[in-house]
């Protein structure tokens, strides 16, 4: 059916917000510690923030205070070695 996203291309979609998020919050140039609202503005899609916020936390790649989300050390460290993001 045409307009219909496959379950494939829906979790390709949700990697790439993880990914953007990641980003986001790994970026030297910006703050440390962001909040949720902030997250979901800069990404233009509230519930696929809030989804990998939600996704990322769970795997630990995140810490989450209340309405505020900031990267794991081990998250960064693990980057670091990969080469980037």
């Amino acid at each position: 059916m045409q307009g219909q996203t496959s379950p494939r291309g829906m979790a390709a979609e949700f990697d790439r917000t993880e990914r953007v998020v990641l980003s986001l919050l790994m970026d030297p140039d910006a703050p440390d510690i962001w909040s949720v609202d902030e997250i979901a503005r800069a990404t233009g899609d509230e519930l696929a923030a809030v989804d990998a916020l939600v996704a990322l936390h769970a795997a630990g790649l995140i810490h989450r205070c209340h309405e505020f989300v900031f990267i794991t050390r081990s998250t960064l460290r693990l980057t670091q070695l990969a080469g980037g993001l």
